[in-house]
């Protein structure tokens, strides 16, 4: 019950702190003032998205990853909850911004239903609910591509800083995640639609990642 209720609270969180960051900008960015109202909110999702994925990063540091690492206990609770906070930005998106790349739909579509199966899975024994764990860890550490992907709209020049660090980062946690998820691949039938419902992610990971490299 706990997850569900963290999921919708945080979709609500969401939901309301787009009018706020909208307001924030209107007063503080002229380049965010000139763009389309679908644009502006494209901007404020990933702006919010990038935050919100580094506290996410900074939570899972503390509570979960540390039993992972060094005691193999995979705390269930407390990754269905923080599953359901990661998930909820995807979820408010998908209705709030109305031009998003169809990948990026597939992809936040993708993680809503890995996220109900998250929901009902036993991280601690199921090889395949910790693959979902870690590759869902590992792109939250590449949050620098969405504050990029929404930032570069409200300065009057390109963060170049900001796209270096998106563009490596992004590229080195994507490695990694691709070869986390290879070594520990199974072959059971529950692997098998589990990369099936990745691959609406992952390509969408390999689409953004090639525009970054450009």
């Amino acid at each position: 019950m706990l997850p569900i209720l963290s999921f919708f609270l945080s979709s609500f969180g969401i939901y309301s702190a787009y009018n706020i960051v909208h307001d924030y900008l209107l007063a503080g960015s002229p380049e965010y003032v000139i763009l389309s109202e679908a644009r502006q909110y494209y901007v404020i999702k990933n702006i919010l998205k990038g935050y919100y994925l580094a506290f996410l990063v900074l939570v899972s540091s503390i509570l979960i990853l540390p039993s992972v690492l060094f005691f193999d206990t995979y705390n269930n609770l407390n990754i269905r909850v923080v599953a359901s906070l990661y998930v909820s930005n995807d979820f408010v998106g998908l209705f709030r911004v109305e031009k998003l790349p169809t990948t990026t739909r597939l992809h936040h579509a993708a993680s809503l239903l890995l996220l109900v199966l998250a929901w009902r899975a036993d991280f601690q024994d199921n090889r395949t609910a910790q693959m979902l764990f870690f590759y869902c860890y590992l792109s939250a550490l590449s949050f620098g591509v969405n504050l990029y992907l929404g930032m570069r709209f409200c300065t009057k020049e390109d963060p170049a800083t900001l796209r270096s660090f998106a563009k490596y980062s992004y590229a080195v946690c994507c490695l990694l995640n691709w070869s986390l998820q290879c070594l520990w691949f199974d072959f059971s039938v529950e692997s098998y639609c589990y990369v099936f419902l990745l691959l609406a992610i992952v390509y969408d990971d390999i689409v953004l990642l090639r525009w970054l490299w450009r």
